[in-house]
């Protein structure tokens, strides 16, 4: 059986749905602080408490192998709500990691981030430097430590995947700056551009993400992976596809504005180029989907 955690989430969904469709047996679980969905293709999501260790030797029990999607997965949050993310992010995997060592339970595979990086990178390999300049990306960094040393141990297997940007439609929404641009085309409205817009990011469709997860199920696979996808835009140049793909599906587009920065300020990222060598021996010659087709999902297909 696999445990699916943050199964409401936004990803935890996408997996829930196509690991079902897979015929793979399923426990999913989430607390519902984000979104309460009871189920997805017919599989209930049970309402349990990663923080609570009572509910986590109940979750673990006769698991495989466990997908840990619970987190908070938002930088600035990290930052606002700094023990909440320690509870979540961090206690919660102790938790995980040992009831899953007393239970039997394989692997685990873990969704760390790109955050992990230091910002200053040019090209990102599962080499790079790791050093993190958020909260969020040091709870993700010692996540992997915490893992890795328990692999080191020969109790369990772990894949980590350091993802970048995912975007795309799921059951539930997650305000990604692809859909964010995507609901002012739709709305009419200017797709504002905080900062320069001359910062780099890395985007991989959710559906590649969930793919990359099943694959991972398989006994061979361990180890980092940086899970990205085939194309590294800057955020201006990613305004600039969302008015074209608008003027394609739609008939218009409409203004970008650069808007100042206000709160939280994230450290920009620069890095021009991403090698996905690892990550593309588990797609096996099938094709990720592109930015541009990703950006046509959200105009096209219904909400």
């Amino acid at each position: 059986m696999i445990l699916i955690t943050g199964a409401a989430g936004y990803i935890g969904t996408k997996v829930v749905e196509f690991l079902s469709k897979q015929g793979v047996p399923i426990r999913a679980i989430d607390n519902f602080r984000v979104q309460p969905v009871s189920e997805i293709n017919g599989v209930p999501i049970e309402k349990m408490d990663l923080t609570a260790e009572e509910d986590v030797k109940k979750m673990v029990r006769d698991v495989d192998t466990i997908i840990h999607l619970g987190a908070v997965s938002d930088i600035a949050q990290c930052e606002i709500q700094a023990r909440d993310a320690v509870l979540i992010n961090l206690l919660s995997l102790k938790y995980l990691i040992r009831e899953a060592v007393n239970a039997g339970v394989a692997k685990i595979i873990f969704p760390s981030s790109f955050a992990v990086y230091d910002p200053r990178s040019t090209t990102i390999t599962e080499q790079s430097p790791v050093n993190p300049r958020n909260f969020y990306g040091q709870l993700k960094k010692w996540a992997e430590e915490m893992l890795l040393a328990e692999q080191a141990r020969g109790n369990l297997e772990t894949v980590i995947f350091r993802q970048s940007n995912v975007y795309g439609k799921s059951w539930v929404s997650k305000q990604t700056v692809v859909e964010s641009f995507c609901r002012a085309l739709l709305a009419n409205q200017k797709i504002l551009v905080r900062g320069t817009g001359r910062q780099t990011r890395n985007f991989i469709h959710v559906d590649d993400v969930v793919w990359a997860y099943y694959q991972a199920l398989s006994p061979s696979i361990r180890g980092v992976y940086n899970l990205g996808g085939e194309e590294t835009r800057s955020i201006w140049d990613l305004a600039l596809l969302v008015n074209q793909v608008g003027q394609e599906c739609l008939g218009r587009s409409v203004p970008i504005v650069r808007q100042q920065e206000d709160g939280f300020r994230e450290e920009r990222t620069y890095f021009t180029a991403l090698d996905n060598r690892k990550i593309k021996t588990l797609f096996k010659g099938k094709k990720m989907k592109s930015l541009k087709e990703g950006i046509r999902e959200y105009f096209l297909e219904p909400a």
